[in-house]
């Protein structure tokens, strides 16, 4: 059974206004409905008796089933949010969350309270849910398996904008066409130390010592080395540190933390790996704050920021 769609030919409270669309449907049944879900206004499910609707207002009475599942992908939403994730766009192709810091984006040991493992169980509730809701509209479900695609990473102690795909497909299209549909990748950083320049570029190329799994930056080319290009703007001051925007021409592994400790001699706050000594922010000072790009699939820009973290306000410019 398919939903049942009116509009509102008069503005009533909701629940008055049920009463009259729906005479065959008792008031206990008709309340039942609203109290779990099964109607919406304007596409967005109320559940409030007093509710006002206005002249013009869609209303659809949805069958149990399709309240249930749409209630269940509520729930996976809200245990990404209780996890300090916030989901800042999401289509049926990508998907841009705001990672806290301390979060690891995969897994590279045993770890499994991962960014991944929670947005993969995510989008497969999401698509289990709506695999039913279209059984019971009568629509052809997507059958396909899901799961989410790493298509960039950002540090564990990194927290900021992260995108994600859908399918494989989604993905090889925006890792191979990246510096193409990527307009913007915006770091802040509070570095340790003094940037004399308020303005620059930084290029080096990178390599990773196996033992150690740090990155070495070298001016010149090496061998197994990768070029990275910073460039960098003081946002601000303080006493013991200055306040960095980065933005990546490359997206090397620690290009930012890197290039700041052995190019700027300015390591990002809390950087213990790279040199840093002091941890102000008691967290690492890198923030990915925002990402626009091109969404492939529909032209459109699709543009994402995340304010800087309270823990940034520790250091007084």
């Amino acid at each position: 059974m398919s939903a049942q769609k009116y509009t509102a030919t008069h503005p009533a409270q909701l629940l008055q206004y049920l009463f009259e669309i729906l005479p065959g449907q008792s008031r206990t049944s008709i309340k039942n409905m609203l109290s779990k879900g099964q109607i919406t206004v304007n596409g967005e499910s109320l559940t409030a008796f007093d509710a006002p609707l206005r002249e013009g207002d869609k209303i659809e009475v949805l069958p149990k089933g399709i309240s249930i599942a749409r209630a269940v992908r509520g729930d996976a939403r809200e245990e990404v949010l209780k996890a300090g994730v916030k989901i800042l766009f999401e289509d049926e192709n990508y998907l841009v969350v705001d990672k806290p810091s301390g979060m690891l984006t995969v897994a590279t040991g045993k770890e499994k309270n991962t960014l991944y493992s929670l947005l993969n169980a995510y989008v497969k509730v999401n698509a289990r849910m709506q695999r039913k809701e279209d059984l019971i509209s009568g629509r052809e479900p997507d059958r396909s398996t899901a799961k989410i695609w790493i298509v960039h990473r950002i540090d564990r102690g990194t927290s900021g904008v992260l995108v994600f795909a859908k399918n494989e497909r989604a993905k090889d299209i925006l890792q191979s066409k990246w510096k193409e549909l990527v307009a913007e990748r915006r770091y802040v950083a509070w570095l340790e130390g003094t940037v004399e320049k308020d303005a620059g570029a930084v290029q080096s190329w990178l390599v990773e010592n196996p033992k150690s799994l740090k990155m070495t930056s070298s001016p010149t080319e090496v061998k197994d080395g990768q070029l990275a290009i910073t460039h960098y703007r003081v946002l601000g001051r303080a006493r013991h540190y200055t306040l960095v925007e980065f933005n990546l021409e490359t997206g090397r592994k620690n290009q930012i933390r890197v290039h700041a400790a052995y190019e700027m001699d300015a390591p990002v706050a809390g950087d213990e790996k790279y040199g840093a000594e002091t941890n102000p922010c008691r967290r690492l000072a890198l923030h990915a704050a925002s990402l626009v790009f091109r969404n492939p699939f529909s032209g459109k820009m699709v543009r994402c920021a995340s304010p800087l973290p309270e823990s940034f306000d520790r250091i007084k410019r």
